[in-house]
């Protein structure tokens, strides 16, 4: 593997919310097929226009994950770096079925760590059967996102609900609740493999 070309992949170390936890983000909206009009205000897409960094991170993980070799290039990064648990898209969504399977192929093979992501993608009948495959790996939680102006799953997935849904069902995210520091400390999502999530609206923390 070329080192330049597999160093050029973002694998970032954490933020404020996740602690010191891996994570993989692709650019928001463009890789978002399940995308609603919730997501008109998406908190990544602002943060992706303060920060070009991120931006210009994103867009490469975006070409690279498009690559046929690219689960050699994440796994490769994640054998490297601290940390067992590695959050998938803080921002993005899983676009393909062959992105999906790419995803499959590294949760199969890095038994040692825990994956977790939210998506919104099991909205789109072509990526759905690839979303449940990935669902059955034992070593990832995949909740599906939903909001007020989307239909209620109806597989057997965890699902992660915005708190503006009465259909919402389940805890409230402890960190947003103030009542952990970050996801690394509380854990429930890629700990647990049961139980929904409820997140705070953040429009709502920012008014």
């Amino acid at each position: 593997m070329n080192y330049e070309l597999e160093k050029s992949i973002c694998i970032s170390r954490g933020n404020e919310k996740l602690g010191k936890i891996n994570n993989f983000s692709l650019p928001s909206g463009i890789s978002c097929p399940g995308k609603s009009v919730w997501c008109k205000n998406c908190y990544s897409k602002r943060y992706e226009r303060r920060f070009n960094v991120c931006r210009d991170a994103y867009d490469r993980n975006l070409r690279h994950s498009k690559e046929s070799f690219f689960s050699e290039l994440v796994i490769n990064q994640l054998e490297k770096i601290q940390g067992y648990n590695v959050r998938i898209h803080p921002s993005g969504d899983f676009y393909s079925v062959n992105y999906i399977d790419q995803w499959i192929g590294i949760c199969k093979r890095m038994t040692n760590h825990k994956f977790w992501c939210y998506t919104r993608s099991w909205t789109i009948p072509e990526l759905f059967p690839k979303i449940k495959e990935l669902n059955k790996i034992k070593n990832i939680q995949v909740f599906l996102s939903t909001d007020p102006t989307m239909d209620l799953p109806s597989d057997n997935f965890r699902i992660a609900f915005v708190e503006d849904d009465k259909r919402a069902n389940g805890i409230v995210c402890l960190h947003d609740a103030g009542l952990k520091h970050t996801c690394k400390e509380c854990g429930y999502c890629f700990k647990n493999k049961k139980g929904n999530v409820v997140f705070k609206n953040k429009l709502k923390k920012r008014k």
